[in-house]
């Protein structure tokens, strides 16, 4: 599996480091069950100290299959965060964002024109208010003073008092 003199390469995952090894011995052993073969490695230390293969785990023979390995479990991790985040969001600002959107689909059926929601009048009004149904038990009081002294103003000139259109539309 391994030859003496390679390098291979572990990961201390609790240490956050990748350490090569070099391969110092393999040892086969013979016995009535059968014949095993094991591997020791030097450690890069300065007593050179050797480690049992059988002890770690995550081991490679390439340093890229080593950088593959560990992209591949920051993708995960990364993922899982994003999908946690996905989850709460759901939980929390989605069904708010549902519930507004019913909302304002429901109040938007206020802002369509109507044949009801046009005042064309060619006669002034004999009251100085005229209550206006907004829907939904809603009552407006429109001044009619107030329209008049807005349309007294130049800007206005071109349109003629009693023949006012108004488009009533909730507000949001």
């Amino acid at each position: 599996m391994y030859e003496v003199g390679q390098t291979i390469y572990t990961i201390l995952e609790d240490k956050y480091k990748v350490v090569p090894l070099k391969i110092s011995e393999q040892i086969v052993t013979k016995t009535l069950e059968g014949e095993t073969v094991s591997y020791k490695a030097m450690m890069p230390n300065k007593k050179m100290s050797k480690v049992d293969l059988s002890k770690l785990k995550n081991i490679y023979t390439d340093i890229d299959q080593v950088k593959k390995y560990m992209l591949d479990n920051a993708e995960y991790a990364i993922n899982e965060v994003l999908n946690e985040t996905s989850a709460i969001e759901n939980k929390f600002f989605k069904k708010a964002l549902l519930e507004k959107e019913k909302e304002i689909e429901e109040l938007s059926a206020c802002n369509i024109n109507d044949s009801n929601d046009t005042i064309n009048s060619n006669d002034p009004p004999t009251k100085e208010t005229v209550n206006i149904d907004l829907g939904d038990g809603q009552i407006g009081k429109l001044n009619i003073k107030s329209i008049d002294e807005v349309l007294d103003q130049k800007k206005n000139e071109h349109i003629t008092p009693w023949r006012l259109q108004l488009n009533l539309s909730c507000k949001i």
